[in-house]
């Protein structure tokens, strides 16, 4: 299926392919969950998410780990009864900047439209530096209400807005702890010179500002940035 807006995302950036989260070819990258019902957590969250014209991301949020049902069986389904924190990313982005992974699923709830810049793990080097070519990173769009399983070996990082003046806004599912900051200090030796946070490992572009503040510099060829429609 191709949407409308997709299709003027497409448009507006022939460079990309963008594909819908419910291509055949997604299936590399994570998983559509279509057997489960957001729409009690979307309205939820839709009447609390602030306003604001930069990414703001809360791994945690008390109004959104209510006992919904959502809640419950994303927590069993995906997680197999592991403890669970539900946070939220939300604002205007553009750019790709950098890629993350977790060891574990992440699930993202679209309250609103999004793309999603996406690659793999297994096309990370890992030697004497690490690095991952930026020209592998896929764009998919998913549309508001779509809820989408990103496994561990799915590079991600902050979704996109879709239209001009407009923002996007996630509902963001991850084992509990995860992206708070390191109760140790890491030895910046091997996989582990990723490592930023829990169960963060970041691998940013040279000239991003998370390189800038302290993010491996491991993206190879040019940052993604994204007109929207």
């Amino acid at each position: 299926m191709i949407y409308p807006t997709q299709r003027a995302l497409q448009s507006a950036n022939p460079n990309l392919n963008i594909l819908s989260v419910d291509a055949p070819i997604f299936g590399q990258y994570g998983r559509l969950l279509t057997q489960v019902d957001p729409s009690e957590v979307i309205a939820n969250a839709k009447a609390l998410v602030p306003d604001t014209d930069k990414v703001v991301y809360e791994a945690s949020v008390p109004a959104l780990e209510k006992p919904f049902a959502f809640n419950e069986q994303i927590a069993r389904e995906v997680y197999g009864g592991m403890p669970v924190q539900v946070g939220w990313c939300y604002g205007k982005n553009l750019q790709m900047a950098a890629l993350e992974y977790h060891k574990g699923s992440e699930v993202v709830v679209c309250l609103t439209d999004t793309v999603l810049l996406l690659g793999l793990i297994q096309d990370v080097v890992f030697g004497e530096q690490i690095t991952y070519k930026t020209s592998g990173v896929a764009a998919f769009y998913a549309p508001e209400g779509a809820v989408v399983e990103l496994p561990a070996w799915s590079l991600h990082y902050a979704p996109i807005h879709t239209t001009k003046g407009g923002s996007f806004a996630t509902l963001v599912y991850l084992p509990k702890g995860t992206n708070e900051p390191l109760p140790y200090t890491v030895e910046k030796a091997g996989e582990s010179r990723l490592l930023f946070a829990v169960n963060k490992w970041l691998i940013a572009h040279p000239d991003s500002a998370d390189a800038a503040n302290g993010a491996y510099p491991g993206l190879v060829g040019e940052d993604i940035f994204i007109n929207p429609a």
